[in-house]
């Protein structure tokens, strides 16, 4: 038989990258207060061992700040009767770090309480606190006063005010993690030093970013890292030397030929393999991507450690979706609400037929004293009744921030203290002909002209200009933007602002510009006070859902436009009938026996349509989009 070069070469380099059989007998798990030894052994330290004894990394990605806390312990259940060892997860600075400098670890935010549950149920962790994600989050996770002047170098030594900011949250991770190694007695094996770097690509990357991190952690007590990447020679860039390197994805020997020449003195393994793939909105509903199952299959064949990414995705709560787009921010595709991904445990943690195929070729290759759980129950879920909310305000009768005074240009909602959310400028136009309005929207603007609705300027769909009118006298142009999520991949993350750009009517730039902001963190409030808005589509409504006990539910928005869901005060997130998601999660935890409120801002519909509670996602494939497995 005859080979090609690389594939050669991928034999003879793989065959020192497997732990083989014997990793899969390792089966140790962590035990609370009981110290063990995680290293890099084996020829060319190319095998993850446990305790001097070669160990496989068999691996479910879930991030505890994107599932319901009451749901936590399923959902790792779930994940160890998979015949999975350990639990991979991303921490999301943002979410943490409040806009007024406090930190909330309360709630889904208390990344302790999750390591000590993987623990407690017989997990090991890989921690992955960033700073950076990406993980199809509002700016990968950064926050977004990063964004207040710019652009804004980020994920460099050459920006002091971004190190500032980075090693202050680092200081809070490293007070969680460390205690929690499993040299201290916990159940963390590794520590990744920030994600994807090497496919970053901006104009500022180096390899002293990475060594800063890893020197970071090194000084704290840590002493096991990896780094995540791509397969290619451009990916592998920045790996020092003795640091594991994660390959999203590793699916077989050829994938390996790179990152075996980087990496010195360490493993290779897969840090993400995927089972399903993101989703935007425009795009068709999650499919799981069934050729992973063959890579899983070789997993365990060979003994190579590995990391399924996403096993769970769970939900982007809130304003949490991040977004994509090309290097030059064309391209805009704003990420959805649900983070289901197609993954073998669905978003209300449902076990799909994919979930029992990754547990036949996983548990067929494990010894039988490995003793897998059956599954758990799945969370119960309900539906409810139609209900029909009411109109409590017009969109233009809502309280917002009025900013004070007049800006020469528009001014980005970052930099006046806002993360998303909406805003209004408005400025005054003399009379004059008809002619071209440009601005550069981020992300999506209903244009009014007086009270007069002109149209909308869509950025998803690449639009930066609308025709105005003629106008015999002045006039009073207001822009009415809303916002989707940071994007979260690619060096445009550090030019992404959101509300108004530079505006034009022909070839003159407008000035002038009034400002007022609505935050959607918190349900908003009817009432005049400063809003400077105009009457004109959308409004806010409410509704009362009375239970007799809290469940699960999805509640279905396919009959309304565009805009946000909050149950209790919880912002579930974004709907929009664009698709392809139609139903936004509601988890057991939002609710209460009794009356609970429902609130709804529509931007665009002005009259209300039902609503109602279904025990799953919409599920139906109008059309089809394809799992890019990280080949963009």
């Amino acid at each position: 038989m005859k080979f090609s070069g690389i594939a050669m070469a991928a034999a003879a380099l793989a065959a020192v990258a497997f732990g083989g059989e014997a990793a899969m007998q390792n089966l140790q798990k962590p035990v609370a207060g009981q110290k063990a030894v995680f290293s890099f052994g084996g020829e060319g330290c190319r095998e993850f061992l446990l305790d001097g004894k070669a160990f496989q990394i068999r691996s479910g990605e879930m991030h505890p700040q994107r599932i319901p806390r009451s749901h936590w312990r399923q959902r790792i259940r779930a994940a160890k009767a998979m015949g999975l060892n350990t639990i991979a997860f991303y921490c999301f600075w943002n979410a943490l770090e409040q806009p007024d400098g406090s930190w909330d670890f309360s709630g889904r935010n208390d990344i302790a309480a999750f390591i000590d549950l993987c623990a407690e149920e017989g997990m090991w962790v890989l921690f992955r606190p960033g700073p950076y994600v990406c993980g199809e989050w509002d700016l990968g996770g950064l926050p977004s006063y990063l964004l207040r002047s710019l652009p804004a170098p980020l994920r460099t030594t050459r920006n002091a005010a971004f190190m500032e900011a980075q090693e202050r949250y680092l200081e809070k991770m490293a007070g969680i993690a460390i205690p929690r190694l499993c040299k201290n007695g916990g159940p963390i094996l590794m520590i990744q030093l920030e994600n994807e770097y090497g496919s970053y690509r901006s104009e500022h990357d180096e390899l002293a970013y990475i060594e800063w991190l890893r020197d970071f952690w090194t000084r704290k007590g840590a002493d096991r890292f990896y780094v995540s990447e791509g397969t290619m020679p451009a990916h592998l860039r920045f790996v020092p030397e003795g640091v594991a390197v994660g390959l999203d994805p590793a699916e077989s020997e050829r994938d390996l030929v790179h990152a075996l020449k980087v990496a010195k003195n360490a493993p290779v393994f897969s840090s993400e393999t995927y089972p399903g793939w993101l989703r935007h909105w425009r795009e068709g509903n999650w499919l799981p991507t069934r050729e992973t199952l063959d890579a899983v299959r070789w997993y365990m064949r060979t003994g190579f450690s590995f990391n399924l990414f996403v096993l769970h995705g769970g939900t982007s709560f809130g304003l949490t979706a991040g977004a994509n787009c090309k290097p030059d921010g064309s391209q805009f595709q704003p990420d959805l609400t649900s983070y289901d991904y197609g993954s073998p445990i669905g978003e209300q943690g449902n076990l799909t037929c994919e979930y029992f195929e990754y547990r036949d070729i996983i548990t067929a290759a494990l010894p039988p004293e490995a003793a897998v759980p059956e599954p758990p129950a799945v969370p119960v879920s309900i539906d409810f009744p139609e209900l029909l909310p009411v109109r409590v305000a017009r969109l233009g009768e809502l309280r917002m921030q009025a900013v004070p005074g007049c800006t020469e240009s528009p001014v980005h909602v970052e930099a006046l203290g806002q993360n998303q959310g909406m805003a209004v400028y408005s400025t005054t136009l003399s009379a004059g002909e008809a002619a071209m309005l440009r601005a550069e929207v981020h992300d999506y603007a209903q244009v009014y002209l007086d009270q007069q609705y002109i149209g909308t300027i869509d950025r998803s769909l690449g639009q930066t200009e609308l025709q105005l009118p003629a106008r015999k006298t002045a006039a009073r142009l207001s822009l009415v933007v809303d916002t989707f999520g940071h994007v979260n991949f690619t060096a445009y993350t550090e030019k992404d602002f959101k509300g108004l750009g530079a505006v034009s009517l022909g070839e003159q730039p407008l000035h002038g510009w009034k400002t007022a902001l609505l935050p959607l963190e918190k349900t908003p409030v009817e009432g005049r006070q400063g809003n400077g808005m105009v009457l004109g589509e959308g409004a806010l409504f409410r509704a009362t859902l009375t239970l007799d006990e809290p469940a699960d539910t999805f509640i279905d928005m396919s009959r309304w436009s565009k805009g946000y869901v909050w149950v209790n005060g919880h912002l579930l997130g974004r709907y929009w009938k664009v698709g392809p998601q139609q139903r936004l999660y509601c988890p057991a935890e939002f609710l209460r026996a009794g009356k609970n409120r429902i609130a709804i801002l529509d931007t665009l519909q002005s009259e209300p349509a039902p609503i109602r509670g279904c025990r799953e996602r919409n599920t139906e494939v109008e059309k089809r989009t394809e799992s890019l497995n990280n080949n963009w």
